[in-house]
């Protein structure tokens, strides 16, 4: 094999990253299908975004931020505050979720409030995920490159749910 075929060829491990995006893309993709086939249902009631999802989502985004610098830089106390403020969005997440709660809204009651449930629910082990990927990098001190774009594409995974279930 010559020197050039070698440098071609992907690296294991980014193939395996590609695949385990695209099985989380297709698994937003049904819970997409699902829930543009409810909503025309009588029995839909929006539901408000609560003020909490939408302070967690500038935490991830400055995580995100944040991670980009620390991949660039190899800085492992970057990578520690992105850890910080990927915390931050999971709390706020719990205070969507009382805030909710506390309005009425539980999984039962609206099939909005239930796909909101349930959305962030799987987007936040996803999440979690990401802390345990980017905790086992900071120990280890492995380069963060690919748990980085896993961070990037979880943000805007984010994104795409908020603005599905506002709109």
């Amino acid at each position: 094999m010559s020197q050039t075929a070698a440098l071609s060829r992907p690296r294991a491990g980014d193939v395996l990253f590609l695949v385990l995006l695209g099985v989380v893309v297709m698994l937003f993709a049904g819970f997409t299908a699902a829930y543009m086939i409810r909503r025309p249902s009588p029995d839909w009631t929006p539901v408000a975004i609560p003020a909490w999802s939408w302070i967690g989502t500038g935490f991830l985004a400055v995580s995100s931020v944040t991670l980009e610098f620390a991949r660039k830089r190899e800085s492992a106390g970057l990578t520690r505050v992105s850890l910080l403020l990927g915390c931050g969005f999971l709390a706020a997440q719990l205070f969507s979720w009382s805030e909710l709660a506390q309005g009425g809204t539980t999984l039962p009651t609206t099939p909005h409030g239930a796909f909101y449930f349930m959305l962030s629910a799987v987007h936040g082990l996803h999440l979690v995920g990401g802390l345990c990927a980017l905790v086992w990098v900071t120990l280890r001190e492995r380069p963060v490159r690919l748990v980085a774009a896993y961070w990037h594409f979880m943000g805007l995974i984010w994104l795409y749910v908020l603005f599905l279930l506002a709109s």
